[in-house]
């Protein structure tokens, strides 16, 4: 089933590849091929450019840090600095919207060295240029695809090329190549596939993690093809992404373990059966059946103006990883939550409490979160990977089962009754199906210090019961757009988003839809608007602000009543309460939906990254000279 492939081959290209491509492409009846110019660049645009403070006290260095990884500015400055982790406190309490930018490494090392030096507290904050210019961004891709598929929409064989720009410089080699890998390999139910990329360095800033990592970048190329493909077999496109999309039980792994091997292929959960019901649900809610004309057909035209629809899927992995939490009980019954994982806006804070207060009976109000200091929180990678709940929020699950135990051990004589026979709700210990009951204050009063603390099991101790494979997650998206474009001006209005996500279990429904505002509007003026200006010779940004870049705007999405989004619940195996990550997901699908639904108006594929009206315009040209 495997072609076992090095973590790096000899000519520095990584690959992963399942089954037998020459035998695919050989039982296809049709074959398309296209190449795909560079995705866009994406600046990482937070409300808060980057801050880092620090200050010595003696040999010890407290440093106040802007960033959703506590854990590696902590590793960083005992590396560089060459002191004990217990001589450095990092504290990231609150860092404001990080969309997988905010790990600030050498800048909290330059101003640790430069507190020491003047004997004062130092701050080192970026203003908006240099934000712009000494910041990592969104890593760009040229990808080709090349899919062979049977009459009747059966996908036989793909192959995919990736070439990565890295630019000068890149936090984290690799790893945004393996989740491209990834992307190609697990969005179908491919029987033989391969994938391989390879990053190229240039004179231009360096990327780093940013919304999707790796997945939106080939996603984005690989959903414009799947069009052509459904086109040339002339099948409806929802109708053949439904044939082939993803299922439970079909292979999966996580994409570290393309780079540090060896390759242990798992399943994707039952949780994934919803990748089916959720395409059905989105043409449902988007009236595809009654707005679809075909190929070519736009939905409507006025004069110069055209409409179309379009569809893609999206999904990105759901990381678990080893994370630990401590729930500390008070004498009044409250509870305190101590973390390291970070609160930047998504709302990990209040899902944290949420769960918590579930587990222990108690009400959200009660429960405090104490988060991203290491001088108490105990050790958690942080908020990346769309990992915040599928690994920080269970192990702080874990720790209050743990109190929960602890509290039932407690009131087990007091009631007179087994602990098995004991729940707890609304601030109280009851024996199940009586009124007798004992409060959780008076437990902590008494016992003076109640305290849980827990990890995270192993990512592969978590198994299908039928199967017995590792159970592997990831999170799904379908998105459906319609946009108008007048083919005299190029300019394209986007009228109406559907976008429908799984999420496992919805621990607070507002925090994901906005996770799914975030992701869409991002994907807009990701492909639309947001682009760098750079110097070719000196690869020298040129409009390191938000007057000459693009940020997207309200003007430029649909109104609220045309912004339809939904999810579905299906338990995911990993997470508190069956929940998972899901907000990097809607990056994915929204961007080639778009760019889909273009294509459906005027008739005219866009083979670049950005779609501008010049681009728009162009492509309409060249099609009427050929």
């Amino acid at each position: 089933e495997l072609v076992q492939i090095p973590r790096l081959s000899e000519d520095h290209w990584l690959r992963l590849e399942v089954g037998d491509i020459d035998k695919g492409f050989a039982e296809a009846d049709h074959i398309l091929e296209a190449s795909f110019d560079w995705s866009p660049i994406q600046y990482n645009c937070s409300p808060k450019p980057r801050t880092v403070i620090c200050e010595w006290t003696g040999d010890k260095l407290t440093c106040w840090a802007d960033t959703q990884l506590p854990l590696y500015v902590w590793q960083d400055l005992s590396n560089c600095l060459g002191i004990p982790q217990s001589n450095i406190r990092v504290i990231a309490h609150y860092t404001v919207g990080g969309y997988g930018g905010k790990r600030p490494g050498k800048t909290a090392i330059l101003t640790a060295i430069l507190s020491k030096r003047t004997g004062r507290p130092v701050k080192s904050a970026f203003t908006r240029t240099e934000d712009f210019i000494g910041t990592h961004h969104r890593i760009s891709y040229k990808n080709f695809h090349k899919i062979g598929v049977k009459k009747d929409g059966t996908l036989t064989a793909g192959y995919h090329r990736i070439i990565a720009h890295w630019g000068s410089d890149t936090a984290v080699p690799f790893v945004c190549q393996a989740t491209g890998l990834l992307g190609c390999t697990m969005l179908y139910e491919w029987q033989n596939s391969k994938a391989e990329t390879c990053g190229v360095m240039t004179n231009i800033l360096g990327y780093g993690a940013m919304n999707g990592f790796g997945d939106p970048e080939v996603i984005y190329s690989l959903e414009r093809l799947m069009d052509m493909v459904a086109e040339k077999i002339g099948m409806d496109p929802v109708t053949f992404r439904l044939k082939n999309c993803m299922r439970h039980g079909d292979r999966a792994m996580e994409y570290e373990q393309v780079l540090y091997g060896p390759i242990k292929w798992g399943i994707l959960g039952s949780d994934l059966s919803s990748f089916p019901e959720m395409i059905e649900k989105c043409a449902e809610v988007a009236q595809w059946k009654e707005k679809w004309k075909g190929w070519r057909t736009p939905m409507a035209v006025r004069g110069s103006k055209k409409r179309g629809i379009g569809i893609a899927l999206g999904m990105h992995h759901t990381s678990f990883w080893p994370s630990s939490a401590i729930v500390k009980m008070n004498q009044d019954g409250t509870a305190n939550v101590l973390s390291m994982a970070v609160e930047m806006g998504q709302g990990y804070a209040t899902a944290v409490a949420q769960v918590v207060a579930e587990t222990l009976g108690i009400r959200y109000e009660d429960v405090n979160p104490i988060l991203s200091d290491t001088g108490g929180t105990p050790t958690s990678r942080g908020n990346v990977a769309s990992s915040g709940t599928s690994s920080p929020i269970n192990s702080a699950r874990l720790a209050a089962e743990d109190v929960k135990r602890k509290l039932f051990e407690l009131a087990s004589p007091r009631l007179n009754s087994s602990i098995e026979a004991l729940e707890a709700r609304d601030g109280h210990i009851w024996v199940k199906g009586t009124d007798h009951k004992i409060s959780i204050a008076s437990l902590c009063l008494a016992n003076w210090q109640i305290t849980g603390c827990a990890n995270n099991p192993p990512y592969d101790s978590i198994r299908d019961e039928k199967t017995g494979k590792v159970i592997h997650a990831y999170a799904a998206a379908v998105t459906i757009a319609e946009v108008e474009v007048d083919t005299e001006t190029g300019m394209v209005d986007l009228i109406r988003i559907t976008s429908g996500h799984d999420c496992g279990r919805a621990i607070h429904p507002i925090i994901i839809e906005n996770q799914i505002d975030l992701g869409v509007v991002m994907a807009n003026g990701w492909i639309r608007t947001e682009k760098y200006v750079i110097d070719e010779k000196t690869g020298i940004i040129l409009n390191p602000n938000l007057i000459d870049y693009k940020l997207i705007t309200f003007l430029d999405m649909p109104k609220s009543k045309d912004f339809q989004r939904f999810f579905i619940e299906r338990p995911c195996a990993w997470g508190p309460f069956g929940a998972k990550g899901m907000s990097e997901t809607a990056m994915t699908a929204a961007a080639p939906a778009i760019a889909n639904a273009i294509y459906n108006a005027i008739g005219v594929r866009i083979y670049d990254g950005f779609i501008s009206p010049e681009n728009i315009l162009n492509s309409i040209e060249k099609m009427a000279k050929d």
